[in-house]
């Protein structure tokens, strides 16, 4: 299509005729009566329109290649300036359609900057360098064809509206992102690879908790989004905030210790301490009796997370976790009241000679809560150095359940609450709620009728306290011998022979309610009696 003729007759004037002469056309001329060679008035000859001069009048007859309509009153001059390289010409209407956001970009590349010339006018060499260097030339492509930064501009809003493709140089298994130049060169974004603020990389740690392992990839440590989490010691599953869990650490519900991520860094770090000898021992929550304070009308327990001694001198240190610095949704506590408690602890304490050593612990990470524990007065305090800790063990220990930990101590033979608690400076109360958890997780073999009887029959052998059955008038060497005889159990005649209780057990053949004494004591209000 285009041009419909290719030829022409031309009205050869003065202005034209040596035109066509030098495109070796044959010009007609006769003599006039002076004997010159002339072109007559009103001469014509046939032309290529291809021939034309660029400026020329000569109407065109025209087609266009996209729509098909006719234009028969076109000068040679306005096609030209129309026509393409490949020699398609389209009507205006049609070339809208096709090359007006192209000739818009062209026009606003001319009268604006593009994104490259922006980039080292506004930022070092080497950031620019390092930002065009991740421009994805294989995603970056319109109508077929690469789209380079030198062909964007500054301002560009991208793909629609959605931007560029921008790859990641630190991870290539990071896939390309979309990221809006406009937005970024208004100050208002960023086009830093946001898979390399994910938890994968920033808290890897926490990857263990992810049900889909994708999710890791997804999100930050600090979104809301609740997403599957799962126990890595119990497997329960549940929905949690990556906020949470990088805030206050993992807490299982149903095999959860409850004692937060910053406390047992801070129990580890100072297990590390006594190994250096620098402290001889410390306690955990500890409490004293004038640790009291008013909190909402009620007298409230005050404890500190650790408490020890130095040179003769007391100190608490309080691990300050996410609910010293915001408010407790959980509890429904404010962070001006978590606040008030910490005055009242460090008034209380101050009255009594302790000196409190506060270490921020809002985010659980361990380099964070390093290095606030590095900078406080626990450096001096203590004489030890940086390198003499082993800082990943701190946060090893942090990541561990107590409950398996427990277990696990119970099972390797150390069946002794006492001696589990005296180890893990947790109280025995803790210990026998954490064996009473692994009991239902079937983590370990614990008893608690089995530690009775064992205990008894351990003061048994110590004490060796006869006892004498009223009933039946038998004397047994221990409560234990007497327990295994008559089938009872032990803790229940310790209980008769201390008076807690009338009876107990009953005779296997007569039925008789069994009544039981200590001997000596049977002696002493019946010194004639011929028993032996």
């Amino acid at each position: 299509m285009g041009l419909l003729k290719k030829e022409k007759e031309v009205l050869l004037h003065g202005n034209n005729i040596e035109y066509y002469e030098n495109k070796r056309y044959k010009i007609p001329r006769i003599k006039n009566k002076s004997g010159r060679m002339v072109v007559l008035k009103d001469t014509k000859i046939l032309v290529k329109v291809e021939d034309f001069p660029d400026g020329s009048h000569e109407l065109v007859n025209v087609q266009c290649d996209s729509c098909g309509k006719l234009l028969d009153d076109m000068t040679y001059q306005h096609y030209k300036k129309l026509v393409k390289d490949d020699g398609s010409y389209h009507c205006l209407q049609c070339a809208m359609k096709l090359y007006g956001k192209e000739n818009e970009l062209k026009s606003r590349l001319k009268n604006s900057k593009s994104f490259y010339k922006w980039c080292y006018d506004n930022l070092s060499k080497k950031l620019a360098d390092w930002i065009l260097s991740r421009w994805d030339y294989d995603l970056n492509i319109k109508d077929g064809e690469r789209l380079t930064p030198r062909e964007v501009i500054y301002g560009s809003s991208g793909f629609n509206q959605k931007g560029y493709w921008f790859k990641c140089l630190d991870h290539p298994e990071h896939g390309s992102e979309l990221k809006s130049i406009s937005r970024f060169t208004s100050r208002l974004g960023s086009i830093a690879c946001g898979q390399c603020n994910t938890i994968s990389i920033t808290h890897p740690h926490l990857m263990k908790y992810l049900v889909n392992v994708e999710d890791g990839y997804k999100y930050s440590y600090g979104s809301k989004i609740k997403i599957f989490m799962k126990c890595p010691d119990c497997g329960f599953e549940d929905k949690k905030s990556l906020n949470e869990i990088s805030w206050r650490g993992y807490s299982c519900k149903c095999c959860g210790d409850g004692i937060g991520y910053p406390n047992k860094f801070g129990y580890n770090f100072l297990e590390q301490i006594i190994k250096l000898n620098m402290v001889k021992d410390f306690e955990t929550e500890k409490t004293f009796d004038w640790l009291e304070y008013k909190f909402k009308g009620k007298l409230r327990k005050g404890r500190l997370d650790f408490y020890f001694e130095v040179n003769g001198k007391e100190y608490g240190i309080e691990m300050d976790g996410g609910w010293h610095d915001k408010d407790n949704t959980l509890s429904g506590q404010t962070k001006e009241e978590s606040q008030y408690i910490d005055s009242e602890k460090d008034r209380l304490c101050g009255e009594h000679c302790i000196e409190i050593i506060r270490i921020e612990s809002f985010k659980s990470e361990w380099k964070y809560i390093k290095n606030n524990i590095i900078n406080s007065k626990l450096l001096m305090l203590l004489n030890f150095k940086e390198t003499d800790i082993d800082w990943l063990k701190c946060h090893e220990y942090a990541c561990s359940n107590l409950v398996k930990v427990v277990c696990d101590l119970w099972d390797s033979g150390s069946k002794n609450t006492l001696k589990i608690a005296d180890k893990l400076k947790i109280s025995k109360s803790s210990i026998l709620r954490y064996l009473k958890q692994g009991v239902e997780l079937k983590w370990c073999d614990y008893d608690s009728k089995e530690v009775i009887k064992n205990n008894l029959i351990s003061m048994s052998s110590k004490n060796c306290k006869k006892i004498i059955c009223l009933t039946t008038g038998e004397i047994f060497n221990s409560i234990v011998e007497a327990s295994n005889k008559f089938n009872i159990s032990p803790s229940n005649i310790s209980s008769r022979c201390r008076k807690i209780k009338n009876f107990a057990g009953k005779h296997p053949i007569t039925n008789e309610l069994l009544v039981w004494q200590y001997y000596s004591e049977y002696i002493k209000s019946n010194p004639l009696s011929t028993a032996i």
